[in-house]
């Protein structure tokens, strides 16, 4: 977890950063990775459409100093006490978001929001704390207010993209997708998540195999599950 800094540039380099990404809840995967059936208990057996669901896919832990793209302009200059005092809180909000301490992260993300509302990363913060708290409605809002804040952010549209899938609206769900991508070409969950929602809901098989054989493309190492079901797809496809 990155420390507070103390000079002004370092405050507004990293508010720039954190402020604007966002961070995942604790736990080893965050819940911007949807979720995909398999045919039976194994999780490297091939899947069918009509299977049961597992748990969801793991995925790097995201933390706040950088792993998702930089992608919205530095915040609106404020005045130095405001930005040190956002940013402390945003730090100690963090920890306490991963620690479980929700009331607490609640509190001082609620503040963050209240004083600069056009910065994405509190929002999308305050969104897991209310996941956390099984309150979809009100995660769903504060996806919305960091959309709203920069449309270009790829961790609320993707969360958001899951949220919608799993309510029945795939074609919401598609164009969270498909407007991350648009933003930032190469992040990747953007792409299982669209292979998996074409594949088990849609049935848009040849374009649930151009997703993964793209995710697996941008991977250092190649998914071991996922290469099974560009597999599947490829024998059921005939390519």
């Amino acid at each position: 977890m990155s420390k507070p800094f103390t000079d002004a540039a370092g405050l507004l380099l990293l508010l720039g950063v954190l402020l604007s990404q966002g961070c995942a809840s604790g736990g080893d995967a965050p819940r911007t990775t949807d979720t995909r059936s398999a045919a039976s208990g194994d999780a490297d057996s091939a899947p069918t459409a009509d299977a049961g669901p597992r748990a969801d896919i793991p995925a790097a832990m995201q933390e706040a100093d950088g792993l998702f793209p930089a992608l919205e302009p530095g915040p609106p200059v404020a005045v130095p006490e405001v930005r040190s005092r956002n940013l402390d809180r945003f730090v100690t909000a963090t920890e306490a978001l991963r620690a479980g301490r929700l009331t607490e992260a609640e509190g001082l993300l609620l503040q963050i929001t209240d004083e600069q509302p056009e910065l994405a990363g509190p929002w999308i913060n305050l969104a897991e704390v209310f996941i956390a708290q099984g309150r979809e409605d009100a995660a769903r809002l504060a996806l919305d207010k960091a959309i709203e804040a920069n449309p270009a952010n790829c961790a609320a549209r993707t969360e958001l993209g899951v949220m919608l899938r799993r309510e029945g609206d795939f074609s919401g769900a598609e164009s969270h997708y498909r407007a991350c991508l648009q933003a930032a070409p190469d992040y990747r969950d953007a792409y299982l998540n669209l292979g998996i929602l074409y594949e088990l809901y849609l049935g848009r098989l040849e374009d649930a195999l151009a997703a993964y054989r793209r995710y697996q493309l941008l991977a250092s190492e190649p998914d071991r599950r996922v290469a099974g079901w560009v597999m599947d797809l490829e024998r059921r496809l005939g390519v």
